[in-house]
């Protein structure tokens, strides 16, 4: 993902390529000479002709030490890692060199042969624009032969601002390093289909192994090579065991590497001290998935955690992917892969939800549950210690897969927050996302950090990013499956007005009450309380007429059985109604059903969309109320990332970095605080700095978090009643940056009517706070309050800015 990186940063992170494989992305050294002149041994001689525009056999050693030179601010050079120890080797370098004179560098890079085409060229090109940019370069040059067309591609694929210039046979291109929109959308496409390939092994896979697979029925091997058989896969899965010959009536091989062919996925269930030989010479052998059932890794300790560490470098060094250790295992229920590589005793039912948990015990009961409510999966992964594939690596598979609709989701904690952020935002736009965080209160982030071994994030961000991303949040599993049951089988309202048909009014009452606690509105004709003794000809006129209102977008129908009854009878006669109404208006309306004592979908003969039923009431209005929000969420136009052109984001690096001189971190002075906001457009009321007014104004703060990275706040502070009578509120609004022109929006509409921070420019005084936080690569504390001017934007007063010099959050 592109973002700025400070001058001097070493940069060391694994990328997932464009086919899902792996590869290091490092800064290069003089100790890497050697492999880098592999490399160049390696290249063909077309690939030679392309990158240095002359039939050359072979490169000078000096030019290989100069791209191994120490990093500087004029020149950088970045490495593409593939493999680890003896098989370890560099598979493509990119490097820029400053031009004399010039606020630009040319920059230039090369791809092994046998590399070509899977995306190192533009991942090299990212994260030297951002080295770049941290450094205060203003733009890249380069130049590149006019029959190179992939280079050419690389460099208009990236969403950079190109510019291009033919002459002679060589074409002459320009791109400003500075980050926009297009570039930032191109990486998260390219993020996207990388993530989603990476899976395609272990959750599509052809041929599968079973380490540790065993006769014993009790044993972890056994059971899983049992359900995997029992499920019908419809691929070969392979028994290993060095001291059998055969499991459950299946050859089986003492070793991975004995095996008569390939296999994609491994599943690993052998004592924890035994994983990293297993998992070597499973990926020698060339496996792309694993899926690690042991414990004693993080959650251990720390012998557990270095054992996990080594296991995950090694993992992602041979460019694979690994889901675990401690885990619960995985499911595919597609009719053309059916696999349960898990320690669920039975194939989960066919659906359309994606599901993923952090816990491998909880995952059994969920499935079991889900089935009685009446829901199917697509795929379900417990991922135990999310050593490597998270959940946000789900999210991006199920983004791109046909076969799944909604996304649900048990997490304790983030591994990377803000990237969660981006891929809910744009996958909830489309598909439900919905989300059990649980680790809450300290006895549960004690409870996680033993479990998992990780850090829990803190409840105020994490409502903030749900927010910001549509995610609908449930404080429980059995309120998160109320809200799933009714997205699976009914549209979506198009409103919040609701009405009512009951045979009981004290239940009604009930429901009512919810409904109003909830955000929804009785509508229409209401309550409508048919009696104790009503019977299925009255439901049926009861409930169209209600449905057939243009005043009402859903519908609770309530049945409470008295004396002799037929709730299947009043059942279909409200799905006779429900269709008949949807005949005469054209319009879909969600229906949701309070059987009183049964839950579940209610699949009435004859109708293809089942009706969710639910126990009590309280969980009906609930549903509905959750469903209305996450409606009202997706009619509202997408959020973009909006970039201001009139920004000098390169003076203001260049200015902190002088202001900081080689110091951790600094408060800056009036003048330098004010200069640099008016970098970003940003004017400070009266050209100086007041005190931050105590009442009848909104303060904006924005401070680091060591897994958010900035976090933007504002504070309603209570004003004096307006000249209408109007007093506001007080309170905070929390946002995560960087803010769309979405949140700016709704962030500008909380603040309306707070003293003088009404108005216009609110919106995009905050989205200029939210660029400037996003292009100064270090971690930046803000303290000011909004006020309008009369003769331009929203200004600024009581500033005060810290700059810590740290490295950028994670993208």
């Amino acid at each position: 993902m592109w973002r700025v990186i400070p001058e001097g940063t070493a940069l060391r992170e694994h990328a997932l390529l464009r086919d899902g494989s792996w590869v290091l992305i490092r800064t290069a050294s003089p100790a890497d000479v050697p492999a880098v002149e592999a490399l160049m041994a390696r290249l063909s001689h077309q690939t030679l002709r392309m990158r240095f525009f002359a039939g050359v056999s072979q490169v000078s050693r000096t030019l290989v030490e100069q791209l191994c030179a120490p990093p500087s601010r004029d020149q950088v050079s970045l490495l593409a890692v593939w493999g680890e120890g003896p098989d370890e080797r560099v598979v493509g370098v990119g490097n820029y060199v400053a031009l004399p004179g010039r606020n630009t560098a040319e920059v230039a890079f090369v791809v092994d042969d046998a590399f070509q085409g899977r995306g190192i060229g533009t991942l090299l090109l990212e994260r030297l624009a951002g080295m770049a940019a941290g450094s205060g370069l203003v733009g890249f040059e380069a130049e590149v032969l006019f029959e190179n067309r992939p280079m050419v591609e690389v460099f208009r694929e990236s969403g950079f601002q190109v510019r291009q210039a033919l002459d002679g046979g060589v074409l002459h291109i320009q791109f400003p390093v500075a980050t926009t929109a297009a570039a930032r959308e191109r990486a998260e496409l390219r993020e996207r289909i990388a993530a989603a390939n990476s899976l395609v092994p272990l959750l599509r896979p052809r041929r599968v192994a079973v380490v540790g697979a065993s006769r014993d029925p009790d044993s972890v091997g056994g059971m899983v090579f049992r359900y995997i058989l029992q499920a019908g896969f419809t691929g070969t899965v392979y028994p290993v065991n060095r001291s059998a010959a055969s499991v459950y009536g299946v050859r089986a091989y003492p070793s991975v590497e004995a095996l008569p062919e390939p296999v994609e996925l491994v599943i690993v269930a052998v004592p924890a001290d035994q994983v990293l030989e297993v998992a070597r010479s499973a990926l020698q052998a060339g496996a792309r998935g694993l899926v690690v059932l042991t414990a004693g890794f993080a959650e251990a300790g720390p012998e557990g955690a270095e054992r996990q560490r080594a296991l995950v470098q090694l993992v992602r060094s041979r460019g694979a992917r690994m889901v675990g250790p401690n885990c619960l295992g995985l499911i595919n229920t597609d009719p053309e892969i059916r696999l349960n590589a898990s320690l669920a005793p039975s194939l989960a039912p066919r659906g359309r939800i994606g599901f993923f948990s952090h816990s491998g015990a909880l995952g059994l009961v969920i499935l079991a549950y889900a089935k009685e409510r009446g829901l199917g999966f697509s795929t379900f992964v417990s991922a135990g210690n999310r050593a490597d594939v998270s959940g946000n690596d789900l999210l991006e598979y199920w983004d791109e897969d046909p076969q799944t609709d909604m996304a649900l989701l048990y997490l304790e904690t983030f591994g990377n927050p803000r990237r969660f952020a981006r891929i809910a935002r744009r996958l909830s736009a489309r598909k439900p996302v919905l989300c059990v965080k649980s680790a809450r209160s300290r006895a549960g982030v004690r409870a996680a950090q033993a479990h998992i071994g990780a850090v829990a994030a803190g409840e105020e961000e994490v409502e903030a990013l749900f927010r910001q991303a549509g995610v609908i949040r449930a404080d429980t599993l059995e309120e998160m499956f109320d809200v799933a049951v009714l997205l699976a089988h009914q549209p979506l309202p198009q409103g919040n007005r609701v009405s009512i048909v009951t045979n009981s009014g004290g239940v009604a009452t009930i429901a009512a009450d919810t409904c109003e606690a909830r955000g929804l509105v009785l509508s229409g004709p209401g309550v409508v309380d048919l009696g104790p003794l009503a019977g299925p000809e009255r439901y049926e006129e009861a409930v169209r007429r209600a449905l057939e209102n243009p005043e009402v977008d859903a519908l609770i129908a309530i049945f409470a059985c008295v004396a002799s009854c037929d709730p299947g009878a009043v059942t279909r006669a409200i799905r006779r109604a429900a269709v008949r109404a949807e005949r005469t208006t054209g319009v879909g309306k969600p229906l949701a059903l309070c059987l009183m004592g049964e839950t579940g979908a209610v699949r009435v003969a004859g109708s293809e969309r089942p009706f969710p039923s639910y126990r009590f009431p309280e969980a009906a209005a609930m549903a509905l109320a959750r469903a209305a929000e996450y409606a009202a969420y997706r009619r509202r136009p997408p959020g973009r990332l909006v970039f201001f052109d009139d920004v000098d984001a390169i003076r203001a690096r260049a200015a902190v970095e002088e202001w900081l001189h080689g110091r951790d971190g600094v408060e800056l002075a009036a003048p330098e605080a004010e200069q640099l906001l008016a970098w970003f457009g940003l004017k400070v009321r009266e050209g100086h700095l007041e005190r931050l007014p105590a009442s009848g104004c909104v303060a904006v703060r924005i401070r680091p978090h060591p897994q958010f990275g900035p976090i933007l706040e504002l504070e309603r502070r209570r004003a004096a009643p307006s000249s209408d009578g109007r007093e506001s509120e007080a309170g905070r609004a929390v946002r995560i940056t960087p803010l769309t022109d979405r949140d700016a929006e709704e962030l500008a509409a909380w603040c309306d009517g707070v003293g003088e921070a009404g108005g216009d420019g609110v919106a995009a005084a905050l989205l200029r706070l939210s660029q400037m936080v996003e292009e100064i690569p270090w971690s930046l504390q803000l303290e000011a309050a909004l006020v309008p001017d009369a003769t331009g934007p929203v200004r600024l007063t009581g500033v005060r800015i810290m700059v810590q010099k740290v490295g950028p959050p994670a993208a």
